[in-house]
């Protein structure tokens, strides 16, 4: 414990010294005497929470004095923030979206995630198991890593949602706020005055929508005696899953063979008639497409269509009217990387294992327990298992903030 407790001094002493200098990059939030901010040690003690400021030097003071392992603020606005949650006194809140790369299936989990149970010890790669296969227990201890395959996923999402947000609900530049969040995926704030007001059930459609939840084909204008024009042409979800449908069909991947293989002759047949149903999602009216698809079937393929251009995010966030949310421009205590925000035009090229490296400095002797392969910046390094290694500051930070090593004196 005592080396454990030597490695947390350390990493709050570097994060002081980054905040010492780096503390005027970090933007308070719009009408930030009406946030409330939460500022989490590294001592493991609890959050300091119900703490608000009324300018922005009051809250890099606090910053540079308490260096903390996480700070956030709330997607909120209240009459009292430092008030308990009942005395708040809501006003509103901003819309936020979380994409992290621990809700998606990744081929690279098996590369770098691991699992422990802490009743037999049992191990494994990937994604932890609801029970222990080899006691039954469900005392399971998860391990998750960062690399380009999970970002690079977690980034497709985030401009999924973002086509959504500027396509179908006409969100202006200037009310999206991209973040990366220092770890494993992105937040995309909503700004906009008319978003305040709307309440857990108003947000709640909205996910429902950005997901594609309960979409049916009928809705999609696929039904009996429908007629116009191609629905490729169609807008919201009409266009955007007919569009998904299009492509689904005309470059088949794993899934749609793999069902082909499973469902028998009906799924053969809709290979077979592949080039007359990319005629009729082409030309129209929708309605032809029935001809050659029956109803189970189009929304068996629909529903693949629609995954697949549909946004994966954690509804749990985008729904809580309270929610406490990272600070941009702030360190993240799980990795030492910059919470960094990005623009909308840029976030196509940006790659967060270099943009936000917060720490440059030379090397720092660690003992590391277990790491996969990382990349830094141009640098890949490990990977470790129960060895010494001396790494450049960045590196050493980084696997001290996932409790993955300690400093060795």
């Amino acid at each position: 414990m005592a080396e454990d407790w030597g490695s947390a001094s350390f990493l709050e002493e570097q994060f002081r010294r980054y905040y010492k200098v780096g503390v005027g990059k970090v933007d308070p939030p719009l009408e930030m005497e009406r946030r409330e901010f939460g500022f989490l040690p590294f001592d493991g003690g609890v959050m300091i929470r119900h703490t608000s400021f009324s300018d922005p030097s009051q809250l890099h003071a606090f910053i540079m004095e308490k260096a903390p392992a996480h700070i956030y603020y709330s997607s909120a606005y209240y009459r009292e923030p430092r008030s308990d949650m009942e005395s708040k006194g809501w006003i509103g809140a901003d819309m936020v979206f979380d994409i992290d790369a621990d809700h998606m299936e990744t081929p690279c989990r098996m590369n770098h995630d691991a699992w422990r149970c802490n009743l037999c010890g049992a191990e494994g790669m990937g994604r932890a198991p609801e029970r222990c296969p080899k006691c039954g227990g469900t005392n399971l201890e998860e391990e998750t890593w960062i690399c380009d395959i999970c970002l690079d996923k977690a980034k497709g999402e985030a401009q999924k949602l973002l086509d959504i947000l500027i396509q179908d609900f006409g969100i202006p530049l200037e009310y999206l706020k991209v973040n990366f969040t220092g770890n494993r995926g992105y937040h995309i704030h909503i700004t906009a005055p008319w978003i305040r007001g709307l309440d857990q059930r108003a947000r709640r459609e909205i996910v429902d929508y950005v997901t594609g939840t309960g979409m049916r084909i009928e809705l999609l204008g696929f039904r009996p005696g429908v007629k116009g024009s191609s629905p490729l042409h169609g807008l919201g979800w009409r266009g955007r899953a007919s569009k998904a449908l299009y492509d689904y069909l005309a470059k088949p991947p794993p899934r749609l063979l793999e069902m082909v293989r499973s469902k028998g002759k009906r799924m053969r047949s809709i290979i077979d008639s592949r080039d007359e149903i990319l005629r009729v999602l082409g030309e129209g009216p929708p309605s032809g497409i029935l001809k050659y698809l029956g109803r189970e079937s189009l929304n068996r393929l629909m529903e693949e269509a629609v995954r697949e251009q549909a946004a994966a995010v954690d509804t749990v966030v985008t729904t809580d009217i309270h929610r406490l949310i990272r600070l941009p421009n702030t360190l993240n205590g799980k990795t030492g990387l910059i919470a960094q925000p990005v623009s909308v035009e840029e976030l196509e090229d940006y790659d967060p294992l270099s943009s936000s490296i917060a720490f440059k400095g030379g090397e720092v002797p660690i003992y590391v327990r277990r790491a996969p392969m990382f990349r830094l910046g141009g640098e890949k390094y490990g990977p470790f298992k129960e060895e010494l290694a001396s790494l450049p500051l960045a590196a050493a930070i980084f696997l001290l903030c996932r409790k993955a090593a300690r400093i060795e004196r």
